[in-house]
């Protein structure tokens, strides 16, 4: 019987299948903690203004007119 040597390539014991294993996880957490940090930021008038409007459907919600009494100009 012959020993035949396979290269499994792996970078501090991280190898390709651990990373296929691993990306729809974080995928998934990553997706999560962004949406969070959307709605933390909310109130931010720049958020709120150029990401959160352009959302379709409900992007009304977030629409906030300033009331020609309380603006500056």
């Amino acid at each position: 019987m012959r020993v035949q040597y396979r290269y499994n390539p792996a970078i501090l014991g991280v190898t390709p299948q651990v990373i296929t294993r691993w990306v729809p996880i974080f995928g998934l957490w990553g997706g999560a903690v962004g949406v969070a940090a959307l709605f933390f930021l909310e109130p931010i008038p720049r958020v709120r203004n150029v990401i959160l409007q352009k959302i379709p459907a409900v992007g009304s919600y977030w629409d906030r007119p300033v009331d020609p009494n309380d603006s500056p100009f």
